[in-house]
């Protein structure tokens, strides 16, 4: 099996050589002279005429160029062999010229994005020359890159140089292999990050899980394997997934490092930086060079920010922004690197080529170790939370068996009046915890047959509506009686606390009268029926507006409530749980009467005396 073997020889500065012997079958490290220009001027006849004054190696950076770029190569061959093949690693350049001489005849070859897009031929996207050199004699080639002034901007590559034999047998896609194991990891990431979002719902998992779709449709570009994918007529449209994947990064980062708590005006920075991404996207399309001047190399800007964000997060307490900084360290070298390689501030080597496809690899799998930890955290926070309240029920009845000792030896001291009192409050506790089990029972059974999502918060507000009552005899020294005012817009705050998803205004106008308890237990629930009722079928796309008005006249009270409503079929509604429970506790009062009407919305009045 032949052996392979490198030598380089260089003439000065006008061009590099490269003297071919028999053992070589590869060339993968030589210099090439090259020349810039930049007004587009020259053809292959005219640049036979300009001194190629400087060298590159065979890998090449010069930043983000709008002109032509020539490269110059002589090669001697020592050999019998007299086919070879130039190739150029990184076909993402939209026009390549390859020049050979033969018979004397310059003989041209095209290959490049644009040219695929006129004569969908695979060959226009493989940049691959073939070429003859006679034994003992020597050729020079002129290679050409002709960028578009709209996508000029990757200006760097790596050229290899081998005989047709060594290169028939080597498989084009073995320098694919890392992005095909890159590749296959992001794809399994992705599908558990996407198990966990739909399980848990938490929004991070689908963050992270759009970073790394986006992020791996960039590596399939930027490494060159969309031609192997058969998207190359997409490729302009595709380089946006390099902007859309630093948005969802941004944005797991901010939900992450919780900023909107720890640093909101940074959070309120990243947001706009995400808009000024997300608003620059057709400039990209029309003019990717100077987006890539003006936004891309401003991604740089992402490191320093995220490194004080993390540090000032895990200096505050956050257990996740420590592990986040470690994988931020990675990520950030490797963003850092590419830039200013593809700028021409760093040199193009297999490590700066490289680096930001590992570096990001080994952060992708040290966040993704962060987000399996979040999972785990909040499991055994879930069981904690459980062990806790088990332990909280059970402190509470000891603490409660040890208050009713203490308050019954209290009891036994009191008058027979506060005694007497006393007792009616525990009468009134039991039958309204009785109230509550009879009120869950037959919530229980209506949802048998009717089906909705807001029956538990309507129950509960049933039940907070007698809580008040509760609190209001503790906190009185008249236990007989109840401020109405105050009880009735308890009730009303604490409806529209429940209903902070719908845009609610509860206008209350409420004369200072006080009630027995039974009567404003009453009162309180008809009330809490009538708003939450109004405010669950309100179908407008307006404001949903309440008028409460209870007002004395005289020996009886009069109970009005108003909404803006489409009002609804009073006959078809009426075996329905709410106006059942309506009619049921207006009964409790005394001479009661009430009536609904249905102009300008729905009206409820309600009469009865004290």
């Amino acid at each position: 099996m032949k052996k392979l073997f490198i030598l380089l020889c260089f003439y000065g500065y006008l061009h590099a050589n490269i003297d071919i012997y028999s053992e070589m079958q590869e060339v993968n490290d030589f210099e090439l002279a090259y020349h810039y220009d930049h007004n587009k001027s020259h053809t292959i006849e005219s640049i036979q005429k300009v001194k190629f004054k400087e060298t590159t190696s065979n890998m090449f950076t010069f930043g983000f160029i709008s002109g032509n770029t020539w490269f110059k190569l002589t090669i001697n061959n020592q050999t019998q062999n007299e086919q070879f093949i130039f190739q150029l690693i990184e076909p993402f350049f939209q026009r390549i010229h390859f020049y050979s001489q033969k018979n004397n005849q310059w003989h041209q070859q095209n290959v490049g994005l644009r040219y695929y897009e006129k004569n969908k031929s695979k060959e226009n996207l493989s940049p691959i020359f073939p070429f003859t050199v006679k034994p003992h004699q020597t050729k020079t080639i002129y290679l050409q890159f002709a960028p578009d002034r709209k996508t000029a901007g990757f200006s760097f590559g790596r050229f290899h140089l081998s005989t047709q034999s060594a290169f028939n047998h080597k498989n084009i896609l073995s320098n694919y292999l890392f992005y095909f194991f890159f590749l296959g990891s992001m794809f399994l990431l992705i599908l558990f990050n996407l198990f966990l979002f739909i399980k848990f719902h938490d929004i991070i998992y689908f963050y992270y899980t759009m970073y790394i779709l986006f992020f791996s449709l960039y590596v399939t570009i930027y490494s060159g394997l969309i031609h192997y994918f058969g998207l190359s007529l997409w490729y302009r449209e595709l380089i946006l997934s390099m902007p859309i994947f630093l948005v969802f990064l941004i944005l797991f980062t901010d939900k992450l490092l919780k900023l909107d708590y720890y640093l909101p005006r940074l959070h309120k920075l990243l947001i706009f930086m995400i808009w000024i991404y997300l608003l620059s996207l057709p400039y990209m399309l029309y003019d990717y060079s100077n987006w890539m001047k003006i936004f891309g190399v401003s991604t740089v800007t992402f490191a320093p920010i995220t490194i004080f964000a993390s540090l000032y997060v895990a200096y505050k307490g956050h257990k996740e922004a420590r592990l986040y900084l470690v994988g931020a360290i990675f990520y950030i070298s490797g963003l850092t690197i590419l830039p200013l390689m593809a700028n021409g501030t760093l040199p193009h080597t297999l490590f700066t080529h490289y680096s930001f496809s590992v570096l990001s690899y080994i952060e992708i799998m040290f966040f993704s170790f962060i987000l399996v930890n979040r999972f785990y955290t909040t499991q055994n926070e879930k069981i904690k939370l459980q062990d806790d309240l088990l332990e909280i029920q059970k402190n509470n009845e000891e603490i409660l068996e040890k208050k009713v000792k203490e308050r019954t030896n209290k009891v036994n001291q009191l008058l027979k009046e506060k005694e007497v009192l006393l007792k009616e409050v525990y009468h009134r506790v039991k039958n309204n915890f009785q109230m509550v089990i009879s009120l869950l029972w037959i919530e229980n059974e209506n949802k048998k047959s009717n089906d909705d999502d807001d029956s538990l918060l309507e129950l509960i507000n049933r039940i907070k509506s007698m809580a008040l009552i509760h609190q209001y005899l503790l906190g009185m020294d008249d236990y007989a009686e109840i401020k109405t005012q105050k009880y009735l817009h308890q009730i009303n705050v604490e409806i529209q606390k429940s209903y902070t998803q719908k845009l609610v205004n509860i206008h209350d106008k409420i004369d200072d009268f006080t009630l027995s308890a039974d009567h404003a237990l009453a009162l309180g629930i008809i009330v809490n029926e009538l708003l939450t009722n109004s405010i669950k079928h309100f179908k407008k796309d307006e404001r949903c507006i309440l008028q409460l008005t209870c007002q004395k006249i005289d020996n009886e009270i009069l109970l009005i409530v108003q909404d803006n409503g489409e009002g609804f079929d009073l006959k078809h509604q009426r075996n329905s749980f709410g106006l059942k429970l309506i009619k049921q506790f207006a009964k409790k009062l005394h001479a009661s009467k009430s009536e609904f009407t249905f102009e300008n919305g729905t009206r409820y009045e309600l009469i009865f005396k004290l």
